[in-house]
This record gives C-alpha cells, sequence and structure tokens, in this order.
C-alpha cells in the first residue's frame, strides 16, 4: 500500500459518518507526487501533466515577479497571485564564493542565490553533494546545479526529459554551450561553466534558443548561504542521525509548498519528514492516539508513521517505513518535538 494509499484510508476511517475532506486528499496526492516525480525524474511533459491535474489554477507568472511587492499580502491577496518564494538568509554562513568546498556538503545550506528582479524559484534542493535550483524564466523552466567538483554531477542534468543526454567534453566547464534534439519540438541546451574558483556549474534548459542560460549565470550571486528548509527547521536529531537530503517546491506557492527532509545514519537509509501546506486543506485534524511535545500526534493504522497536529492548512509528518528503515517511533517523535514550522507559511518573510 502506498503512501497516498494509507492516507486516503486513513481520511475515510475517520470521516466514515460525516463527508471527506477533499482538500486534504488533494495534499497529500499534490505532496507525494511531486517526491516521486522529482525522484523518478521523468519527462518535464508528464511532469507538467501532473502539476495540471493536481494543481490546477495556480498561475505561473513572470520571471520579475522574484522581490516583487506589487502582489498583496494575507487577505487582501487574490486567490489566484503568484507570490514569489525563495530560501531564506542564512546569517554568518559564508557563500560559494567565499567556500566553495562546502557547496554539496551540508544538505541544509545553498550556497548560491540570485540579484534582486532575478528569476522565481519553483523548487531547490541538496543531493549526492549537488545543490539544485529549478527556475521559472517567464514561462520557461531552467534547471541550475553548482557542485564543489565536476565529477559530482550526476550523468543526466536534473532538468532534462527523462532519456534526453547532452554529450559535452569531460572536464570541460569553459562555458561553452552543448545542444540536444528537439523534444516536444524544441531544442535541448546545456551550458557548463565555473562561476568562481572551485565552483562548477551547469544549467539546461529546453527553448527555442540558449538565452535563458546566459541570462541566469549572469544573476547568479555566490555571496551569501540560505536554508535549504526554508518554513522548516529542525532542531533535534536521534543519536547518529544526520540530513542527507533537502527538497523543496514552491512551484504552487502561495497555494501550497512541499519540504521534505530525510535523515540517514551510517548504514541506515533513513527517515522521511515531510511538510506539506495547501489552501485546498479545508480542516485542521485535531484528533491524535499520541502526544509529543505537549501536542496532539496522530500514529498511522500501519505503525510507519507520525503526524504532529495543530499547524492550520497542514501536515507536518515523519515517516519511518519501508522502503525506508532502521528509524524508531521514538526517533520520529523526537524529530517532530524539535520541527520548528515558520507562521503564517504563505509569508515567505516569516521564513
Amino acid at each position: 500500500m502506498t503512501d497516498l494509499d494509507q492516507r486516503i484510508v486513513l481520511t475515510l476511517r475517520e470521516h466514515a459518518e460525516g463527508s471527506v475532506d477533499a482538500g486534504l486528499l488533494l495534499a497529500g496526492a499534490v505532496s507525494r507526487g511531486r517526491v516521486r516525480v522529482r525522484r523518478r525524474r521523468t519527462a518535464v511533459g508528464t511532469a507538467l501533466g501532473m502539476v495540471a491535474v493536481l494543481g490546477a489554477g495556480v498561475a505561473i507568472g513572470p520571471a520579475d515577479l522574484f522581490g516583487s511587492d506589487a502582489v498583496p499580502t494575507g487577505p487582501a491577496r487574490p486567490a489566484s497571485a503568484v507570490v514569489p518564494a525563495a530560501p531564506p538568509l542564512a546569517d554568518g554562513v559564508p557563500g560559494a564564493s567565499a567556500r566553495p568546498d562546502l557547496v554539496g556538503a551540508d544538505p541544509n545550506v545553498l550556497h548560491f542565490g540570485f540579484t534582486p528582479g532575478g528569476p522565481r524559484y519553483l523548487s531547490w534542493s541538496v543531493e549526492g553533494g549537488v545543490e539544485m535550483a529549478r527556475l521559472d524564466m517567464g514561462g520557461r523552466s531552467v534547471t541550475l546545479e553548482l557542485a564543489a567538483s565536476a565529477e559530482a554531477f550526476p550523468r543526466y542534468a536534473q532538468g532534462l526529459p527523462g532519456g534526453i543526454y547532452v554529450p559535452t567534453k569531460k572536464g570541460v566547464f569553459d562555458g561553452s554551450v552543448s545542444q540536444a534534439d528537439t523534444f516536444n519540438g524544441k531544442p535541448v541546451w546545456l551550458r557548463h561553466w565555473q562561476p568562481t574558483p572551485g565552483v562548477y556549474a551547469r544549467a539546461s534548459v529546453v527553448a527555442q534558443d540558449q538565452r535563458d542560460l546566459a541570462a541566469v549565470a549572469a544573476g547568479l550571486r555566490l555571496d551569501r548561504a540560505y536554508h535549504c528548509g526554508g518554513p522548516l527547521r529542525l532542531t533535534a536529531l536521534p543519536t547518529d542521525a544526520r540530513v542527507t537530503n533537502c527538497e523543496v517546491s514552491v512551484e504552487r506557492f502561495p497555494a501550497g509548498l512541499d519540504v521534505l527532509l530525510t535523515l540517514g545514519r551510517p548504514a541506515v537509509s533513513g527517515l522521511r519528514v515531510g511538510l506539506s501546506y495547501a489552501v485546498a486543506i479545508a480542516e485542521e485534524r485535531t484528533r491524535g492516539n499520541r502526544t509529543i511535545a505537549g501536542k496532539p500526534a496522530y500514529r498511522t493504522p500501519q505503525g510507519d508513521a507520525l503526524e504532529l497536529l495543530g499547524f492550520p492548512k497542514a501536515h507536518l509528518t515523519a515517516d519511518f517505513g519501508l522502503p525506508f528503515q532502521g528509524f524508531s517511533e521514538e526517533d520520529a517523535a523526537t524529530v517532530l518535538a524539535g520541527a520548528r514550522v515558520a507562521e503564517p507559511l504563505d509569508e515567505p518573510a516569516s521564513w
């Protein structure tokens, strides 16, 4: 039974004598669907199709919305508004230009950003020694990857459609651009360069021309660092555990966002901590069967996940079941007890 199946069964059981919360099912479907899309690196067309079905009604705005104060906040904001969201600044942490060796080394930190008025973030992540951001360039999606070595990059660029491979000369990061065959009638472009000594960058786009790659490179800033987890911080970890992966999706923001942090131990696969926020969630669950740090919590009937309750229109969960293993309910409770969630979630200034 999948995570989504479990959520559906749980929701139906809780509402056996009343209406089913369709918003809750929608939020779970969107969150888990996006995680699967990112991890399986499916084709761009398939991913956009899933977004259209599960997150319909959220418009994608122009790139220059990043940093704009033209969109009202709170109750005055139109339901269809697109509000740029970016990783919050990590004060006191050096950027890539000062410490290129740290790029990709800490999954909690992104060591790059963009100049004001730059591209709008769709998602960002740190995984396997590579820091990544997927960016909206006026309706075109550009994926940027940074690492401390050329060898850290996977063979296939994260932003390319599944199965598309752009050949490049091994070890060359001189700003040259490679082109592959077309995808849905448009060429695929890839650029490799070193924005500063010791930092390696790769950017990819499916577009009629390569101008977006040059624009992303021109707007890249390496003088500051940012918290990868966005509105979610983990202040307590189980013994010998550390954060190994961080993934955040803000493509639907402010209608919704998803944060996924994966914890690992030596020789142990992981524990997944997820925060899913969606305005479509109609009601807040308050009934629990556990207590964590004095707050109500719920353990699923399958016994492999905990949810800390009390977050309006949001679910904060810790999954310790298959396919991951090696973590217990006690470990999950430790993480949730120390989790800090920014409020309100739809205001990036609070992150």
